[in-house]
């Protein structure tokens, strides 16, 4: 008898027990039972069952492959809804301002700084979204000496570059942006380009290479992923996806947590920067770390210069300058290549003091090159730069031959640079001249470039409009890195207890430094004192100060035009008013260039001028009076009169309206007899 269909489900679940004891239990014949377990090897399917098809088959496969993927899609869309991490694109739109400008991001650093809890940013250098016709781009790409640390603002040295373009191209609207900034390196400037390219430059200057072991990603950094260029860039494709920055978060969280269990106590509280982003303190000259960080400056230069080279935009790309003479390696260690980079700078000041500076130059950078907390780039990092302006469409800048040639003997030291390599203000002002000449020296300018427009270089020093604020606060930032490490191996770094102020400009700058006050904040403030001791001058220089740092911005362009009218210097007040108009036009703006202009006998362009104020604001007394007096002065004494009795109606008690109103009575009078 065949099998039912009951027995061989019953058979199909307990295949196991074997065919003699199935058919006792089933009380069916051996024989069947036999027949039917191997009938049931042979197809693993379910005879009872019917098979899927292919496409069935198929539909399963692709659900089954699709759960994890929707599952990372409805992250990286819930992710992105609530912003996590924020906007990390290299530019935000100035929504304050009506669009019209765009800015660095200070968040933009977010993309690379995963381990360290202090994030650096760019300078707010704000340029205009829409690139006009005859506008002339430049974008300064580097670290945290191309950002002008410790000056910032108008110690960038991009800046300097601007004010000589501008002179020399006074028909074009030239920006010169800065998107550098402190403890990144080449693998952040990789990542910058094609956001750069977008906003449509006309040049690239670069000063990079300081950084490039302890920068973001670097070999010896403790935001580390490894030593393969192309694999660290691939992660720089992919970290623009949420999803994957919080999966780097919390792998990140995790891992600090179990750092701070197995770590010493005293080891814990990095305090600077500095000390963050070092993982490795110990890199020798021509170690294998050493040999990694050169190829990944190479490979990531060679990646950008490739990628500018193909959208046609010139790159000016700088030797990098350190100080030589005057500071003691970081990190003395002896191998069997090499001596102790402290024997050798111990040779070099006996060299030097005994007047053999050719060989005191090539100990001092031996010595630098030996030190082994590589904060300050090697001689091979500037010939690397140097065969890199081999290539088409890159230019040599000699920025560290022009710190040479005005530096004392010829080596660079403290005369030119505040510690190990960030310049003083007098060497910021030296790089930006070395870029600029360099743009004049290859005639990228260009017949359109009236080059007797170039002012002297003392002109341009003057123009960075440094003042005392400034100093004061570079002189606070100063303190606290060189007490805290490198510059000091123990200790909880340097701290203020007490401190007594020099000065009301000190006191300013001492809030700056510990963010308890904004830098602008504190020019306005310090002009204010200023105004009130009487101090003008100093009043202008911090005013024009923040007119070199806010373009956009109309209030010390006005403040200062407004002191020009109150002393009665009136073709003084002209530009300031000017470009305070250009920049937001107002009664105000119509009104007071409508005076100057009929103070200069410019009748009509005063009338045009005076006749737009009061159609902003009709009742303005000043702008009637002027008006009266100016259509007066062409000869249309009854246009004159009726303004004057408009003025008079409003405002019978303005000073002087009711002589003038007699005076044009008398002139009609005597006309009509």
């Amino acid at each position: 008898m065949a099998l039912s269909n009951k027995s061989k489900s019953y058979i199909q679940k307990n295949r196991s027990l074997g065919a003699k004891q199935l058919a006792k239990k089933l009380n069916v014949d051996i024989n069947e039972v036999s027949e039917y377990l191997q009938t049931l090897q042979a197809s693993p399917v379910d005879p009872g069952i019917p098979e899927l098809d292919a496409r069935k088959k198929f539909i399963f496969t692709l659900i089954a492959l699709m759960i994890p993927v929707l599952f990372f899609v409805i992250l990286e869309v819930s992710l992105r809804s609530s912003n996590y991490r924020g906007n990390t694109d290299l530019f935000l739109t100035m929504h304050q301002l009506d669009g019209k400008y765009k800015v660095a991001n200070p968040n933009f650093a977010a993309r690379y700084f995963f381990y360290t809890s202090v994030v650096p940013n760019a300078p707010a250098e704000p340029f205009l979204t829409i690139k006009p016709e005859n506008g002339f781009r430049v974008f300064v790409m580097g670290e945290s000496s191309a950002a002008g640390y410790p000056y910032g603002y108008n110690g960038i040295f991009g800046r300097v570059v601007q004010d000589v373009l501008q002179d020399v191209m006074p028909d074009r609207h030239v920006e010169v942006i800065t998107v550098a900034m402190s403890a990144i390196n080449s693998y952040t400037l990789y990542d910058q380009v094609n956001e750069i390219l977008q906003e449509s430059p006309d040049a690239i200057m670069i000063y990079t290479g300081h950084n490039e072991f302890y920068g973001a990603l670097g070999v010896g950094s403790n935001e580390s992923l490894g030593s393969s260029p192309a694999f660290v860039r691939f992660y720089l494709r992919i970290q623009n996806l949420k999803t994957f920055l919080f999966l780097r978060d919390q792998l990140t969280s995790f891992t600090k947590w179990v750092a701070q269990k197995i770590s010493d106590p005293g080891d814990r509280g990095l305090e600077t920067l500095m000390q963050q982003v070092v993982r490795d303190q110990s890199i020798t000259l021509d170690s294998p770390t050493y040999e990694l960080g050169k190829r990944q400056f190479t490979s990531n230069m060679g990646q950008i210069l490739d990628r500018f080279e193909s959208a046609g935009v010139p790159v000016f790309l700088g030797s990098l300058a350190s100080n030589l003479k005057d500071h003691h390696p970081f990190e003395s260690v002896g191998t069997e290549l090499h001596p102790p980079a402290a024997e050798v700078f111990t040779e070099a000041r006996l060299a030097y003091e005994s007047g053999d500076l050719d060989a005191a130059y090539e100990k001092f950078q031996y010595a630098r090159d030996l030190d082994a907390l590589k904060f300050r780039a090697t001689t091979e990092f500037n010939e690397l730069i140097r065969e890199m302006s081999k290539r088409d469409g890159v230019y040599y800048v000699p920025v560290e031959e022009r710190l040479m040639q005005v530096s004392e003997d010829g080596i660079i030291g403290y005369d030119l640079m505040l510690e190990h390599l960030h310049p003083n203000s007098k060497g910021y002002f030296q790089i930006g001249m070395a870029y600029a000449e360099a743009l004049r020296e290859i005639g990228f300018l260009g017949l359109e470039a009236d080059l007797s427009r170039w002012q002297t270089d003392q002109n341009y020093y003057d123009r960075m409009y440094l003042s005392e604020l400034d100093h004061r606060v570079v002189a606070h930032r100063l303190k606290i890195l060189t007490g805290s490490w490198p510059f000091v191996k123990t200790g909880p770094g340097f701290r203020y207890i007490n401190y007594r102020y020099e000065s009301v400009a000190d006191s300013l700058a001492f809030e700056v430094v510990n963010n308890k006050l904004r830098w602008d904040a504190a020019k306005v403030q310090l002009s204010e004192y200023y105004v009130k001791t009487q101090q003008p001058e100093k009043m202008l220089f911090e005013f024009r100060g923040l007119m070199r740092d806010q373009p956009y911005n109309d209030s010390p362009f006005l403040i200062t035009a407004q002191y020009y009218l109150d002393v009665g210097r009136l073709n003084e007040a002209r530009p300031y008013l000017l470009r305070a108009h250009e920049i937001e036009s107002s009664a105000y703006t119509y009104k007071m260039l409508g005076a100057i202009e009929v103070n200069d006998r410019n009748f009509i362009k005063g009338i045009e001028y005076l006749e737009r104020s009061l159609t902003i604001q009709p009742n303005d007394s000043q702008a009637l009076f002027n008006l009266s007096g100016a259509y007066a002065q062409t000869g249309d004494i009854q246009k004159g009169y009726e303004i004057a009795a408009q003025l008079m109606n409003i405002n019978p008690n303005f000073p002087g309206a009711q002589q003038w109103m007699t005076q044009l009575e008398r002139v009609i009078q005597s006309r009509s007899n």
